[in-house]
C-alpha cells in the first residue's frame, strides 16, 4: 500500500523502502513494537494518574470542614469526589478536547470511519487526564477505554508524522488499542482479538501480525514494570455436572437481555443529558451528586470495582448484595457516562455480568444443588456473557475471561454462555455499546472503516409506485397483446390482483409467451401465475432485497405493507436497487472528497455537528437549494424516521430531521451553536445565511 503523497526526501525514501521486498512487513513490525511499548507504558502511567487524582481530590475536599467520607472500600474519598471529578472533566471536554468525553472506543471507531484513523495529538495527553479524574474521583467507569484510546492516539499520531496512508493508520490505531487492552487486563491474546474483532472487524493476515505484536509487547512492557499478576485470579471451577451446560446457556440468554439493557441505557442517558438545555456545568454537578448519593449507600459501585468482583468469585457476597450491586452499578455507570464522564464501559459490563452470574448461580444452586455445585463459577461465566452481548465480541469475551482468571477448566461454560448471549442480543439489536451512538448519527460501523451503503437504504427509497395490478381473471390473450404492445417491451414480471385488489400472484413474460404458444390464450392469466410470491417490506434494506434478487434471479419484487402483506404499495426492480446502491456509494465517496477539500482549504480538521430541526426553524419546509448554507459547511446526511436520506437540491428539510453537518474551519461551529440555541439574527426576521442552522444541537464530534 503506497504512502500518501510523500513530498519530502525522507518520505520518498520511506516509500521506496515500503515497496521493497519485506519492507512493508519490517515497517509494520517496528511500528507495532513501538505502539505496544507506548500502550504498556500508558497503562502504567494511567493507573498512577488515577491514584494521583484520587489523592488530589481528597486533599482538596479535606479543606472543607466536616466533609464526610464514603464507607468501604472508598473510605478515603469525600462524598463530593464524583461531583468535582465530573466538573473538571466537563471543562476539559468543553474547552480543550471534546473527544475525551465518552468511553474511548466509539471515538476510535469514528476516527477510522470518518477520518482514516486520524486522531489529534492532544487526545493522547488529555485523554489520560480526563478519565483519571473521573475514575479517581469515584466515577463508575473502567480503565480500558481510555488506555485503548491512548494507544490508538499514539499509533495514529506516529502514522501521521510518517505520512502513512489510511490503511497503515488504521492498522496502527487498532494495534494501539490492542496494546492498551492487553496491558490493562494482562491478556495479550484477548487484546489482539479486541483490536481485530471490535476495532477493525477483520481477521486478515495483514491485520493479525501488527495487532498481535503490539498486544504482546504492551503486555510484556506492563508486566516487566508492574509484575505479572492475574487481574482476577480464581480457583479452578470447571463443570462438575453435564447438566450445567444447559444452565450456562440459560445464563447466557439472560445475559444477552442484560447486555441489551446496558447498551440502550447508555444511549438513553447520553441523550437525556445531551438534550438537557442548561449551562454545561450543571450536567456534571447533577450527575456527580447522583453518583455520590448512590455511593453513599453502596460504596462498592464507585470506581472500577475489581475488589468487589473478586469477592463475588470467592463467595464473599450474598444474593441480596448481588442484586443491589447489579442495579446500583447499572445506574451509577449510566449517570457517570451521561453526565459527561470520561472512561470505559468495558469494565462496568464485566462488573454487571459478575453480579448477574453470581445471583443466578446462587438461585440455581438453591434449586438444583446436585447440578450447580459451585455457584461462584457462574459469576465468572456471567462476567464474559454480558460483555460478549453488549460489545458483540464473543471471541474477545471468551478469551479475556480465561486470561483474567487463569481458569481454563471453565472454558466450555464460558463459550456456551457467551455464544448464547451474543445470539440473543444480536437477534434483538444490531449495534453494540460501542456503535449504537454512531449509528444514530448515520455512521454505520460494520468492519472497521467499511460502511456498507445498502444497509442504510430502505426499500421505500428505491421502489417505484404501484399503479394498477392486472386482475387475475384477465384472459391470457389480452395480457399478451398489452405486454407486447407496451413501449420498450418491458421484461419485468406482472403483478396480479384479485377482485378486492389484493396480491394474487406474479406472472413472468416467459410464462405468458409459453401459454400463448400452447394455445391457452382463452385461459385467465391467474391460471399460469405463480402464487408463491417473494415480497419485501418498505422498511427492509436494499441489501436484503439484493440478496433476494441474487438468490431467486428475479427482476422485480412486489413491495407490500407490513401491516397487510396482501396490499401492494410499490414495485422494486433490480435496476432500481442497483441505482440506489450506486447513488449512495457515489455520495459516500463524494462526501469524503468534499470533507478533505474543505480541510485543505481551511487548513483545519473541522468539526462534525449533528442537530435536530425544530418546527420554528427557518430551514424547516425549505429545499436544500434555498437554504443558503455557508460555503464552509457541508450537509452530509439527513436522518428521517430512522432512514438516512441522501441530500440533494430538491430535498425538503422537515421538522424532526436529524441533519449532520461538517464545518471547517472548526471555529465556525461556535457560531453554529449560538445560532441553534436561538441567539442568532434569524429571530429578528433575518433569512438564514453564513452558518445560521436553527435547531437543537446534539453532542458534537471534533475532527482530528
Amino acid at each position: 500500500m503506497p504512502l500518501s503523497k510523500p513530498s519530502k526526501p525522507g518520505s520518498q525514501s520511506l516509500a521506496r523502502f515500503v515497496t521493497s521486498p519485506l519492507g512493508e512487513f519490517v515497517l509494520l513490525l517496528v511500528l507495532a513494537l513501538a505502539t505496544g511499548v507506548v500502550g504498556g507504558l500508558g497503562a502504567i502511567l494511567f493507573r498512577m494518574m488515577i491514584n494521583w487524582a484520587g489523592v488530589g481530590i481528597s486533599h482538596l475536599l479535606a479543606l472543607v470542614p466536616g466533609m464526610p467520607l464514603f464507607g468501604e472500600p472508598r473510605q478515603n474519598l469525600p462524598i463530593l469526589g464524583p461531583l468535582v471529578g465530573l466538573l473538571a472533566v466537563s471543562f476539559i471536554s468543553k474547552y480543550l478536547a471534546p473527544e475525551v468525553k465518552g468511553h474511548g472506543i466509539p471515538q476510535i471507531l469514528e476516527a477510522l470511519a470518518l477520518r482514516g484513523g486520524r486522531i489529534r495529538s492532544r487526545v493522547a495527553s488529555l485523554g489520560i487526564v480526563a478519565p483519571a479524574l473521573t475514575i479517581g474521583s469515584g466515577g463508575s467507569v473502567g480503565q480500558e477505554g481510555p488506555i485503548a484510546l491512548i494507544g490508538a492516539s499514539f499509533g495514529s499520531v506516529m502514522g501521521q508524522v510518517l505520512r502513512l496512508s489510511d490503511r497503515y493508520l488504521s492498522l496502527l490505531v487498532a494495534s494501539g488499542a490492542a496494546a492498551g487492552i492487553a496491558a490493562t487486563f494482562n491478556a495479550p491474546i484477548a487484546g489482539a482479538f479486541f483490536g481485530m474483532e471490535v476495532v477493525l472487524g477483520s481477521y486478515a493476515m495483514g491485520v493479525i501480525v501488527p495487532t498481535m505484536v503490539a498486544a504482546v509487547t504492551g503486555s510484556i512492557t506492563f508486566n516487566a514494570i508492574m509484575g505479572n499478576h492475574l487481574v482476577l485470579p480464581t480457583t479452578t471451577f470447571g463443570m462438575a455436572h453435564p447438566g450445567e451446560f444447559f444452565v450456562m446457556l440459560l445464563l447466557g440468554a439472560i445475559a444477552g437481555l442484560v447486555g441489551l439493557a446496558y447498551t440502550q441505557g447508555l444511549h438513553l442517558s447520553e441523550n437525556l443529558f445531551g438534550n438537557w438545555r442548561v449551562p454545561f456545568w450543571v450536567k456534571p454537578v447533577t450527575g456527580g451528586a447522583l453518583v455520590a448519593a448512590l455511593g453513599l449507600f453502596v460504596p462498592r459501585v464507585l470506581g472500577v470495582g475489581y475488589e468487589t468482583m473478586d469477592l463475588a468469585t470467592t463467595g464473599g457476597l450474598t444474593l441480596g448484595a448481588f442484586f443491589v450491586l447489579l442495579v446500583s452499578k447499572y445506574l451509577a455507570t449510566l449517570i457517570t457516562i451521561g453526565a459527561g464522564g470520561s472512561g470505559g464501559v468495558f469494565a462496568p459490563s464485566l462488573f454487571l455480568g459478575t453480579m448477574l452470574g453470581g445471583s443466578f448461580g446462587a438461585v440455581a444452586h438453591g434449586l438444583f444443588p446436585n447440578v450447580v455445585a459451585v455457584p461462584q463459577a457462574y459469576a465468572v461465566v456471567g462476567m464474559g456473557a454480558v460483555f460478549a452481548a453488549a460489545a458483540q465480541a464473543p471471541l474477545t469475551a471468551i478469551i479475556i475471561i480465561l486470561e483474567m482468571t487463569g481458569d481454563y477448566a471453565i472454558t466450555v461454560g464460558v463459550m456456551a454462555a457467551c455464544a448464547m448471549s451474543y445470539f440473543v442480543y444480536g437477534s434483538l439489536a444490531r449495534d453494540s455499546m460501542y456503535t449504537v451512538k454512531l449509528t444514530k448519527r448515520g455512521i454505520v460501523i460494520l468492519r472497521g472503516t467499511e460502511v456498507r451503503p445498502t444497509e442504510r437504504i430502505p426499500v421505500s427509497a428505491a421502489q417505484q409506485p404501484f399503479e394498477n395490478g392486472i386482475p387475475a381473471t384477465t384472459p391470457l390473450e389480452t395480457v399478451y397483446r398489452q405486454y407486447t404492445g407496451s413501449a420498450g417491451h418491458r421484461q419485468e414480471s406482472l403483478i396480479l390482483v384479485d377482485e378486492a385488489g389484493s396480491l394474487y400472484g406474479v406472472v413472468s413474460p416467459e410464462e405468458v409467451w409459453r401459454a400463448i404458444g400452447e394455445e391457452k390464450g382463452a385461459l385467465p392469466v391467474g391460471d399460469v401465475a405463480s402464487r408463491n410470491v417473494i415480497t419485501v417490506f418498505p422498511d427492509q434494506s436494499v441489501e436484503e432485497a439484493m440478496r433476494l434478487f441474487a438468490l431467486y434471479d428475479y427482476r422485480m419484487l412486489p413491495v407490500v405493507s407490513r401491516t397487510n402483506p396482501a396490499e401492494v404499495v410499490g414495485v422494486l426492480g433490480r435496476s432500481d436497487a442497483l441505482a440506489a446502491y450506486s447513488t449512495h456509494t457515489m455520495h459516500s465517496f463524494e462526501t469524503t472528497r468534499k470533507v478533505q477539500l474543505l480541510r485543505e482549504l481551511a487548513k483545519d480538521q473541522g468539526v462534525f455537528r449533528e442537530m435536530v430541526l425544530l418546527g420554528a426553524s427557518p430551514l424547516a419546509g425549505r429545499t436544500l437549494a434555498d437554504t443558503h448554507l455557508p460555503p464552509q459547511c457541508l450537509l452530509v446526511t439527513v436522518t428521517r424516521n430512522g432512514d438516512v436520506l441522501i441530500p440533494h437540491g430538491n430535498t425538503v428539510l422537515k421538522p424532526g430531521d436529524r441533519v449532520l453537518f461538517f464545518c471547517s474551519p472548526s471555529h465556525s461551529a461556535h457560531q453554529v451553536e449560538e445560532l441553534v440555541q436561538g441567539h442568532g439574527p434569524h429571530h429578528r426576521g433575518h433569512r438564514p445565511h453564513h452558518g445560521e442552522l436553527p435547531g437543537t444541537p446534539l453532542p458534537e464530534t471534533k475532527g482530528s
